[in-house]
Parts: structure tokens; sequence; C-alpha cells
């Protein structure tokens, strides 16, 4: 099928939005397009104006759930849709006007499942602009034939996603690493389209930030489990081995500590492996913020650590049998696990 005229369903999940939406919905409803867009927006049971936003916008069709996750969620905007290409785009998404046009013409080729755009930082805050340098930088060095793509924005076929069942909604995270695993098992490529842009906003504060990143090394682990893979060519290896040096600096610290009282000392070695990293960003985006990187990653290792022990503690608890319950930072709640997995159509 040629699908350089094909129309579109966007598909966007939305949950506590109100801040990013409207300008993510003027950025995808004023894509340039020759072919028919409809936009859907389900609103995964949001406690403010995400439905009163959305339903704003006259070419919007806006579906109102209860909270189940984006997963969830984004799975009955797929089924809902009238079309055979399926753009994914997240509520922190702006999508350039351009888009459509340049993505499209990818899933011409019938072995190509999925095609993303590159991501762009679109934070104006100190740690919102560390997050999304971080992100840009390991896109940039991803070939275009990759093994894992975003949901952030990234057109499918949606005959493609029912014929592996759809996204994992036991997944509260992760489910875009395990949708790109399955659709690579399943004979597909990916592509990833560095010409095609796409500006994101990402946690802007300290908490929200360490909330998704402990959650994201959660279920990275229960991934882990499953595909026997922990990284792919977005999180490389470098970046997960960085759980285990940390835990081997702290147990070198704490049982240092016993022979000699400088070897808590050693903690002080964690800022020093992201210094390459900083210098590389320093150089490329010549912003000093860049230089707050290395303590910010090293909170952010620390939090890994934590998840990836009550992933384990919780593993052992349950005997590996059934799907371990995430332990949350305070204040956030897990998706109940009680939720069926979709059939493929």
């Amino acid at each position: 099928m040629n699908f350089r005229m094909s129309s579109v369903s966007i598909v966007i999940p939305a949950y506590n939005a109100e801040p990013t939406l409207r300008e993510c919905l003027q950025a995808v409803t004023t894509l340039k397009s020759t072919s028919e867009v409809e936009v859907i927006v389900v609103n995964d049971g949001s406690t403010d104006r995400t439905s009163e936003v959305a339903s704003s916008f006259p070419k919007v069709r806006v579906i109102d759930i209860s909270h189940g996750g984006a997963a969830r969620a984004t799975n009955i905007g797929i089924q809902a849709a009238h079309y055979d290409i399926v753009a994914l785009i997240d509520t922190d998404a702006v999508v350039d006007n351009d888009w459509l046009e340049k993505i499209i013409p990818s899933l011409d080729d019938p072995t190509i499942a999925a095609v993303s755009g590159y991501i762009v930082t679109a934070n104006s805050s100190i740690i919102g602009k560390l997050v999304g340098y971080d992100v840009e930088s390991r896109l940039s060095r991803v070939p275009m034939d990759t093994d894992h793509l975003s949901t952030t924005n990234t057109a499918c076929r949606r005959a493609a996603l029912f014929e592996i069942g759809l996204l994992n909604e036991k997944l509260k995270v992760g489910y875009d690493v395990d949708l790109s695993r399955r659709l690579k098992a399943a004979g597909y490529r990916l592509l990833l389209r560095k010409d095609v842009i796409c500006r994101h906003y990402w946690k802007d504060t300290l908490k929200d930030y360490l909330r998704q990143q402990y959650n994201y090394a959660y279920y990275r682990m229960e991934l882990t489990r499953r595909f026997r893979k922990p990284h792919d060519q977005v999180a490389g290896l470098g970046m997960v081995l960085q759980v285990p040096f940390t835990i081997a600096l702290i147990l070198a610290s704490c049982l240092g500590s016993l022979a000699s009282p400088l070897a808590p000392l050693l903690l002080l070695l964690l800022p020093f492996i992201h210094l390459p990293q900083t210098v590389s960003l320093l150089h490329r985006k010549k912003d000093a913020c860049v230089l707050m990187l290395p303590l910010l990653f090293t909170i952010r290792d620390l939090c890994w650590v934590w998840a990836a022990i009550s992933w384990g503690i919780s593993c052992i608890t349950q005997t590996c049998v059934s799907h371990p319950k995430p332990i949350c930072l305070p204040g956030e709640h897990s998706v109940e696990e009680s939720l069926v997995t979709p059939k493929s159509k």
C-alpha cells in the first residue's frame, strides 16, 4: 500500500495535561497534509481541565475514560481510530508543521512498522534542559534503522500494532521499550528520522523528575527480566551499568569505612562518571547550566539504585511468579494489575 496519500489518525493519551495540551493540539490540528487527518484525545481520568481544553478544538474527538494508565489510554485511541496509519503523540510534545509530510512516506516500505521524529528540548528550566540535552545527545548517536522508538512522536502501521497485541497495559512506563522489542521480534523495522523535529517538554522539578526516573528504572528491570536484555540503542549499556557501578561504590565506601574513615570519600567519584558527557554537552550547547549535570545525574543514579533494590525485593517476595507491583515514590499510584491486555484484532 502506498501511504503517501493515506489518511492518518493522531492518538494523544492525556492525563492531567492542561499545562501543555493546548500547544500540542495547536500543532497537530494545523499540520500540513494533503490527506484526511483525525485527532483523538483520550482523557485518562484527568482531574484538571484536560477534557475541556481538548474539547475547545473543533477538529478534536475527545474520549473520556477512567484512569488506567497511558498504555491503556493509547490502546483505546488506536482501537477508535479510523485510518491505517496511527500517529502517537504525547501531550507534552509539539511537532513541526511538516511532521506528517516528512514522516509518512517512510511507511511506504512494508517492512517498516513505525517511524519517529527527532526530539529536541523545549524547556527553559535547568532540570528540564539538562534532561532534554541528555536525550538529544543519545538520539544523535542512534542509527536511522534502530531498535527502540519512543511513543512521544511516532507514526505506526495500525495493522502491525494489532498484530502484536497493542501496548502492554500492565506497564506503567517502559511500554514503548516493550512495544519496540515486540515489533522487532515480529520482523518489522523501526526508523528514527532526525530531519523530522518534535519539541518536547521534560519534567521541570526535581521531585517530578526523580519520580519519573524511579519508575523508568523499576520497569526497565522488569523488561530486562522478560527480554533478557537491559539495554538498547537509546539507553546504551554504559548507561545501564551506572547502577551496578553506583552500588559497588556505595558498598566499597561502607565496608571501607571499617578500615579507614576516609573510605566514604569514594562516593565523590560518582559525579565523575558524568564528566565526559558534561564536557561534550557544554561544547555543543554553550549553556552554563550543563555544569549542573554531574550533580543531577548522580542523584538520578541513586534513584535508579533505589528502584532496582525495590524491584529485587518485590521479585523475591513474590517469587517472580507474577508481575511485581512497584514501590512508588510518595504521592505516586501504580496502575492496577487487573487491566486486561488487548487481543490482536
